[in-house]
């Protein structure tokens, strides 16, 4: 049993003596208190008898009482002195004749006392949370036996007898697929995270085991996206469009596919939801080294004659505070041209410094990079989160430069705040 249950047990007897006392308590005081009553009655009923014997002793004296009389009333105190003060066995046979202990008004209580017990243990099997108490255990064990495959094999028997009870428990299906992951059983896990994901009812819950159940089936798949595992993905992104684990996965099929600029989009989204730590200095290496791919496979298409390419290397100035979210827009323009530019990128402020390449294929109009002979390069970070620039915002721009449909590199540090 795991401590949640031993201080389940250990609190339930604690309660159980503090009502046995509220019972018992006030059966002893009752008890008690019959006992001093009836002394004082008899030392009561005592002076009474010495008072009144004293007061016909002085009658008697002064002449005003016959002996016989004196003798007759003596006698008549004495016996009702005897018939309320009796003897300790009399008392005791005649405390069971009047208020015998099987009587109701201590039997019930004693009754009360010895049938909550059985009664609260079956209200706690019926209606209490006693199956998901062990649930709680198992998945403890679960997260304790990552490198034990001798108690991951024991909980997948445990949960197994779990599941022949109630075919129909979610999280008993889920944690069954942990431990056979735990074993590399990777097949039966998939199957069990499939019954996992039929049956529990949250939508949170569903997500998590969705999203685990499409990673278990790519990388069964040989990291390839099938059509079940794109249902699967198609099912988790319906809930949560944001879902981590499915990012990470179209992520990794799009570098695969040499997408990178997909693969870009994709961990970008998933560094936005990313707390600072290594988990996002890792992202944040995995799209420089998707950008540096995507240079490398457009300077091979500038050498072909595809058109210009510009690698803008942006950051953000030393002193600039602003949040991570806070979104940066980097665009080519023509010099002295209509305003309207000719390629553009969307990036975060949690992303700098960073490098981007514009080319024909980032246009935003009906003119590219090539429909202009000089242009040059702007870098907003955008407090409104729009291209359009406003007071408040950052944003820094280069000198005109000739492109020359040939490959470039310039370098934009964003500085200056809009007034």
């Amino acid at each position: 049993m795991g401590s949640g249950g031993q201080l389940f047990w250990f609190y339930a007897v604690a309660l159980l003596l503090v009502a046995t006392m509220f019972v018992i308590v006030p059966l002893w005081k009752y008890h008690r208190s019959g006992e001093s009553s009836r002394a004082q009655r008899e030392r009561t009923n005592l002076f009474i008898f010495k008072e009144r014997l004293a007061e016909l002793e002085r009658e008697l004296a002064a002449g005003n009482l016959e002996a016989s009389d004196f003798k007759e009333l003596k006698e008549e105190l004495e016996r009702s002195l005897l018939s309320d003060v009796q003897t300790p066995q009399e008392r005791v046979q005649d405390e069971d004749e009047n208020t015998p202990w099987l009587s109701m008004s201590k039997l019930l209580p004693l009754g009360l006392l010895i049938v909550i017990i059985p009664a609260s243990y079956g209200i706690y099997r019926t209606w209490g949370f006693q199956d998901e108490l062990a649930l709680a255990q198992l998945y403890d064990r679960t997260r304790a036996s990552v490198n034990n495959p001798e108690e991951a094999r024991d909980l997948v028997f445990s949960l197994g007898a779990i599941i022949e009870e109630d075919r129909e428990n979610g999280w008993a299906w889920y944690f069954l697929a942990q431990n056979l992951v735990n074993l590399a059983q990777f097949p039966q896990a998939s199957m069990a995270l499939e019954r996992a994901g039929e049956f529990l009812e949250e939508d949170g819950d569903r997500v998590v085991v969705l999203s685990q159940h499409a990673f278990l089936e790519y990388m069964l798949a040989e990291q390839q996206l099938t059509d079940k595992v794109q249902d699967i993905i198609d099912r988790t992104q319906r809930i949560d469009p944001n879902q981590l684990l499915i990012l990470q996965i179209l992520g990794m099929d799009a570098e695969q596919r040499a997408d990178y600029q997909s693969a870009i989009t994709y961990w970008r989204r998933m560094l936005q939801l990313t707390p600072p730590g290594s988990e996002a200095e890792l992202l944040r290496g995995m799209i420089a080294n998707a950008q540096q791919q995507l240079s490398a496979s457009n300077r091979q298409d500038a050498v072909a004659g595809d058109g210009p390419q510009i690698d803008v290397e942006v950051s953000l100035a030393p002193g600039i505070d602003l949040p991570a979210d806070t979104r940066v827009f980097v665009s080519a323009l023509e010099v002295n041209g209509r305003g309207q530019p000719l390629a553009a990128e969307l990036l975060t402020v949690g992303e700098l410094p960073t490098t981007i390449t514009l080319d024909n294929s980032d246009a935003v109009g009906p003119f590219n990079i090539s429909s202009a002979e000089m242009i040059y390069v702007v870098a907003t970070a955008s407090s409104s989160g729009t291209a359009n620039v406003q007071a408040g915002d950052y944003q820094s721009r280069t000198e005109g430069f000739a492109h020359s449909n040939q490959h470039a590199i310039i370098r934009v540090e964003i500085a200056d705040q809009v007034q």
